[in-house]
């Protein structure tokens, strides 16, 4: 639900070093030429070709800019693709309504909410293409609201514009920009399997799970790679090839830090000191090690077979031995994926990687920019000041950008102290530069501090500054083959830019405004939600669900913002991990009974499909020992069919152990007698708010 708008994230990960005491992120200038010269590019062929909209190409130069030409090429295809959808329905909605500027507008504002709903549900550029497809229509029809007439010859010179800017960009990153997108993304793959080889060999030496501060921190690093893959998907040959591989990886980490939880989950209960154990975790530090991990199953399985088949491991020993193995092979399905997306051939898997989407939120940035658009139309149609549809333009552009961030407040600041600053900027360009320069390698040079500037907000994590800093002050002076000055017109639309930014960080303000305790409160009762679908078995044999749970965890990291966790809040934490890895080890739990269901005795599983549900863990430890025996006795693979359903049901009941008293109290663990139609109502639910909480 975010639009890679900023590189925040990315941008703190940067070696960064000082100018005169200016943070100065490694690649800014570099980054600033390249978008100097698409700008020069762009508004030299805009002034060749005497567009009427030549300013629009510079603007769009300064919108497509971005660190690496992957993020350029993504950005340039999607912003082409809903440019061309938006005059269509400019040009519709126009002769829909020619001579009424009052539906006109009210169609606008529904539009743009539609859009903006659609927006916060995707990710990346996508979400940004639906915000563009829905102001396009307010940069052709409404800022033509008198002039139905003019509205064609506006579309053909917005799209004659748009794509001139596209090209100039596209040819500066296809010449001058290497891959940078690809490079980056492997580099951070690499890095954090580093990072999580590191936190399985501490589990194995301290014998205990890593925290859930330290699982939170590393999906809060993993989350944004899932967009970095898209962006680095233009870069080369078969790139959608590659994205699969990098999916694949990425999906692998986030099923590590899960086994390597539950590993050392297994390890802290284990009650005695274990020979097959140790030798289980020495061939894990090995296999970690490996580009082919999965040789090691061999040595796994001549250790663990002979025992299994003897009857002489506990169940303890058998669910650390499980999450060995599934540690073994899930890093072999990371290093799978690495090379796919380092020689460009097919992974052995092709996941997809879910995220949390917060419904409520969807709907709430709807209304928002609903009534945002609906009064400053209304304030401007009442007022009688003529031309004041740039206000209602920028309004509606920004706010509705601001609500597909992660977080929408940050735009509302960045347009009340970035729209004066813009008309300090473009009062500088109009009044003292452009006076007094001639010709266009003067003007394109004069153009260059404002490139810079907009490039290192991009780069410092302060996108939505540069956004507005770069393009409005181009909107503001307005470039063109033939440069007038109209102090009375620039008064005008500067005026109306700084009322816009008022207006928008009112509307994050006052209309529906953010709160991180609710947008909190409802990744928690997704959480819970997700354990109850897990109980009911539903969808259990889908793709592994591991991302969806770890991009909770990080979005619920993100909304405590800078706030000081106090012990009850790493409690919460705390439960929102076991709550998130309960319901990934239910559903492993029922694929576990699936595969055992052909061997073991139709009596035990009936009654293990009963009682699961229930998480009652005394009788879940006695279900999960009966298969185990039944494994005695077995070879191949159906000895670790066995083995793999005791474990699981043996890790069901160890989590549930750590959460009993509030699963009872939301009623999700339910003793005999008790009302199984408790489970999941709303009674269930305020208890679960009260109980996870701040």
């Amino acid at each position: 639900m975010t639009v890679a708008m900023s590189d925040g994230a990315k941008a703190s990960r940067e070696p960064v070093s000082r100018l005169r005491g200016i943070p100065w992120p490694a690649g800014t200038t570099a980054f600033a030429v390249r978008t100097w010269i698409a700008l020069a590019l762009a508004y030299y062929i805009a002034f060749f070709l005497e567009l009427d909209g030549a300013s629009s190409a510079g603007v769009c130069v300064l919108i497509l800019a971005q660190p690496t030409s992957g993020m350029v090429l993504s950005k340039a295809i999607y912003r082409l693709a809903a440019t061309i959808a938006g005059v269509a329905a400019a040009i519709v909605l126009t002769a829909l309504f020619p001579q009424d500027r009052t539906m006109l507008l009210a169609a606008f504002a529904v539009i743009m909410a539609g859009q903006t709903a659609l927006g916060s549900v995707l990710r990346d550029f996508r979400s940004y293409a639906c915000i563009l497809g829905g102001y396009t229509i307010a940069i052709i029809s409404v800022s033509d609201i008198d002039a139905p007439n003019a509205v064609f010859a506006a579309s053909l010179n917005r799209v004659a514009a748009i794509v001139v800017g596209i090209a100039a960009i596209a040819i500066t990153n296809a010449v001058l920009a290497n891959a940078e997108a690809s490079r980056s993304l492997t580099t951070k793959l690499r890095e954090e399997i580093r990072n999580i080889v590191a936190m399985a060999l501490a589990a194995i030496d301290r014998r205990e799970p890593p925290s859930a501060s330290a699982c939170i921190a590393m999906s809060v690093r993993l989350m944004p790679l899932r967009s970095d893959i898209s962006f680095a998907t233009p870069e080369k040959p078969r790139g959608r090839v590659r994205a699969k591989g990098g999916r694949s990886a990425l999906l692998g980490l986030f099923e590590m830090i899960s086994a390597i939880q539950a590993m050392g989950t297994g390890l802290s209960h284990l009650r005695h000191p274990s020979a097959i154990v140790d030798d289980a975790l020495a061939i894990l530090r090995g296999a970690l090690r490996l580009q082919t991990p999965e040789r090691c199953l061999s040595d796994l399985d001549a250790l663990t077979s002979p025992a299994i088949e003897a009857g002489s491991v506990s169940i303890e020993e058998a669910f650390v031995l499980d999450r060995v193995r599934f540690t073994i092979e899930t890093m072999g399905n990371v290093r799978d994926g690495m090379r796919s997306l380092r020689l460009g051939r097919r992974p052995r898997r092709d996941v997809t990687l879910p995220v949390h989407q917060d419904w409520p939120a969807v709907a709430i940035n709807a209304v928002r920019v609903l009534v945002a658009v609906g009064i400053i139309s209304l304030v401007s149609v009442w007022s009688g000041i003529p031309d004041t549809a740039t206000a209602v333009l920028f309004t509606a552009v920004f706010v509705s950008l601001g609500a597909v961030q992660p977080d929408p407040t940050i735009m509302g600041k960045s347009a009340l102290l970035g729209m004066p600053a813009v008309a300090i900027a473009g009062a500088a360009y109009a009044f003292l530069v452009f006076p007094n320069i001639d010709g266009y390698p003067l003007f394109i040079i004069s153009l260059a501090p404002l490139v810079l500037a907009t490039c290192w907000f991009i780069k410092i994590g302060m996108g939505g500054a540069g956004l507005i800093f770069g393009t409005q002050t181009i909107v503001l002076i307005a470039p063109a083959n033939i440069q007038t000055l109209d102090p009375a017109s620039f008064v005008d639309t500067a005026t109306q830019l700084t009322f816009s930014g008022v207006a928008i960080f009112l509307t994050f303000l006052l209309v529906l405004p953010v709160d991180p305790a609710r947008r909190r409160l409802r990744i928690a009762l997704a959480t819970g939600d997700a354990l109850r679908a897990a109980l009911a078995d539903e969808k259990h044999r889908e793709q592994p669900r591991a991302s969806l749970h770890y991009d909770r965890l990080a979005q619920f990291r993100t909304w405590q913002r800078e706030e000081v966790v106090t012990p009850a809040r790493h409690k919460t934490l705390q439960r929102l991990v076991d709550i998130g890895n309960l319901s990934l080890a239910v559903r492993r739990a029922w694929r576990g009974l699936d595969g055992a269901r052909p061997i073991i005795g139709p009596d035990l599983d009936a009654s293990a499909r009963k009682l699961l549900p229930r998480l009652l863990p005394a009788e879940t430890f006695a279900l999960a020992d009966a298969y185990l025996a039944a494994a005695k006795g077995t070879t191949g693979q159906p000895a670790l069919d066995l083995v793999c359903a005791a474990a699981a049901l043996h890790g069901t009941a160890l989590l549930t152990t750590t959460e009993l008293t509030f699963l009872r109290r939301v009623g999700l663990s339910l003793e005999e007698g008790d009302d199984a139609t408790r489970v999941g109502t709303k009674a269930a639910r305020d208890e679960a708010v009260r109980g996870m909480g701040p």
